[in-house]
């Protein structure tokens, strides 16, 4: 599992996880422990995060309050959302090769 943040990534800011599809299965454990159960999951815990291209992504239900720093990127998800999430992470990780896009509505705490 990789991580990074790359600005002006096809004009846009984007954070990058690149996972296998045993890393996806490592990621959806991880989301189904904590998500649910109101915790917040740290995927830069789990992931090798890019030296160049550092980024700290957190992941939680919007209900959950979480301590960011400007620094950090947060993506909080309904219940409909991480459904959602759950079901096209769970597609990718039988798959050969794909990929998935998911927004992040806004990339930095102001």
């Amino acid at each position: 599992m990789r991580l990074g943040h790359f600005q002006e990534f096809k004009s846009s800011d984007m954070v990058l996880l690149s996972c296998d599809g045993a890393e996806i299965g490592i990621l959806r454990a991880s989301l189904s422990q904590g998500i649910p159960h109101g915790s917040v999951v740290a995927i830069h815990d789990l992931a090798k995060v890019s030296d160049r291209h550092p980024a700290r992504l957190f992941v939680c239900s919007k209900a959950v309050p979480i301590d960011a720093t400007s620094r950090d990127f947060v993506w909080r998800l309904s219940d409909n959302e991480y459904s959602d999430l759950d079901s096209k992470l769970e597609v990718l990780e039988s798959a050969i090769a794909g990929h998935q896009y998911f927004p992040l509505p806004v990339l930095r705490p102001r």
